[in-house]
């Protein structure tokens, strides 16, 4: 339960008062549930379709009990539970698209709880289809599909009807341009025909059965409307530097759900600055030499999607000493003059993702993952919105939201070192305070890298929350969080 009271144990309706999904229902059109007819299997209420079970499975809005892991990855060293099948609607029946999970380590001998942590399992329902493909809409036109008969929702009222019926009207819109007959089909399932990653639930790793022939979902819909021009204006229905809400929240969740946020939606930053406009995201232009993540898709081929994606160094090139443009920190991944949108590598490894590996998938200081201390992709830590939700895990590793940068997160005891992650020194240890001055005689870049070449402190150096250090010189001084740490703070510059 989250601070708002807001509580997701199930993804069972409560007869009469909360409706949350029909994904386990009969399909009385053929007889089988809805989640098989989707995607041929036929898992239990309550359990996804990879064998996942929400926490009151056995007792739906009234059990609350904890349920294994699935699955383990010698690869990365981690447990993951893929496929729980929760849903934007908590108990109460109330929207809430950033539930709180509870994660328990065990012990597997006991059973003994050794630590837990309260994360975000981001879900969303959000679309605005019926923006385009509502009755009458540009994507919806009878005047210019005279041969489509588009349909008004039952409730003009009811925002489900509205775009359940502009749906209804994507699949008629598409018999017409390509000759099938998926409305008569229904439920359909797009990526049936258009492999996504997102859901190659058999790990296949591209197109298969009636997929082979086919573009890929990414690129059918980026590429495909990123072309599209209002017949009246010739302009570009998705303008290429237009707003979230006139492109990219079109479809994706949303104007409401807004799915990127952290500190990259707190700083401005747009999924454009990191992904491309619709064009390059669809993989219209072909990748440069370079350009792939591993090096296996450069030169002649287009970006794949869910895998030729923007890098941390892109924008974080490196340090004081050594990185790329003006700034410690750029604000966008790629050239402005390249159309594919290809993301910039930099020489200075500081902030790199490992070699060949995605954000998600690298792994850092001791081999904890990334998005250990930093959250996860869009959602990297801290979310600048008052009583958050994705601000708790931090809250509770390490006092206050943001990366986590407290050394006592993990570590009971710990001499002074230059060997954190990214290089960093202990981090509010009156022992550094005391005891950093060989550090800098020894190897004075090692300072500048972060508090800057004349040691005034950078972006890199910013306290993240308040401190209180105690000086020779000085005595107490007070710093606010954000104060990007000085030498001339406590001292005078060596």
């Amino acid at each position: 339960m989250d601070a708002a009271g807001s509580i997701n144990t199930t993804s069972q309706n409560l007869p009469g008062s909360v409706q949350k999904t029909n994904f386990w229902d009969i399909n009385p059109a053929t007889g089988n549930t809805f989640v098989f007819d989707l995607f041929g299997g036929n898992p239990p209420v309550d359990v996804g379709l990879l064998g996942q079970s929400m926490p009151g499975v056995n007792a739906p809005y009234t059990a609350n009990e904890d349920q294994p892991f699935g699955h383990y990855d010698a690869d990365f060293g981690w447990f993951s539970a893929e496929g729980v099948p929760i849903l934007p609607v908590d108990d109460a029946g109330q929207a809430n698209a950033y539930p709180l999970m509870q994660v328990t380590a065990s012990d597997k001998t006991s059973g003994q709880a050794l630590a837990s942590l309260d994360i975000v399992l981001p879900v969303a329902s959000e679309a605005d289809c019926q923006n385009c493909h509502a009755l009458g809409e540009i994507g919806a036109d009878s005047n210019r599909r005279p041969g489509v008969d588009f349909i008004f929702p039952d409730d003009i009222n009811d925002p489900n009807d509205v775009l359940q019926a502009a749906k209804v009207n994507i699949l008629r819109l598409h018999d017409n341009k390509h000759a099938t007959d998926i409305d008569n089909q229904r439920p359909v399932l797009c990526a049936g025909c258009h492999y996504s990653a997102a859901l190659d639930l058999a790990g296949t790793g591209g197109p298969v059965g009636n997929q082979v022939g086919h573009a890929m979902m990414s690129q059918v819909m980026h590429g495909h409307h990123g072309e599209l021009r209002d017949p009246a204006t010739d302009q570009l229905i998705f303008p290429e530097n237009g707003t979230l809400e006139e492109t990219c929240y079109q479809c994706h969740p949303g104007k409401v759900t807004k799915c990127l946020r952290g500190a990259m939606g707190g700083a401005g930053i747009t999924c454009q600055n990191c992904h491309g406009g619709m064009l390059a995201v669809g993989g219209v232009h072909d990748l440069p030499a370079g350009g792939s993540l591993d090096g296996a898709n450069d030169g002649t081929t287009p970006r794949r999607p869910w895998i030729d994606e923007p890098r941390c160094e892109s924008c974080h090139t490196g340090d004081s000493n050594d990185h790329l443009g003006d700034t410690i920190r750029l604000s966008q991944t790629w050239e402005s003059a390249d159309p594919s949108a290809t993301p910039r590598r930099a020489d200075n490894k500081r902030f790199a993702e490992n070699p060949a590996k995605l954000y998600r998938n690298s792994l850092g200081h001791g081999g904890v993952a990334c998005e250990g201390c930093h959250g996860s992709t869009h959602a990297i830590w801290p979310n600048a919105l008052p009583g958050s939700n994705d601000n708790v895990a931090a809250e509770q590793l390490q006092g206050h939201a943001g990366t986590i940068s407290e050394c006592s997160s993990c570590h009971t005891t710990l001499g002074l070192t230059l060997e954190g992650p990214h290089g960093m020194h202990n981090v509010n240890s009156p022992a550094w305070t005391e005891g950093h001055e060989s550090f800098y005689k020894q190897d004075p870049g090692s300072c500048r890298a972060c508090h800057g070449q004349n040691l005034e402190g950078t972006a890199l150096s910013r306290t993240a929350t308040d401190r209180d250090l105690q000086t020779d010189a000085n005595g107490q001084i007070h710093l606010v969080k954000g104060t990007e740490v000085s030498c001339t703070l406590c001292h005078a510059r060596p």
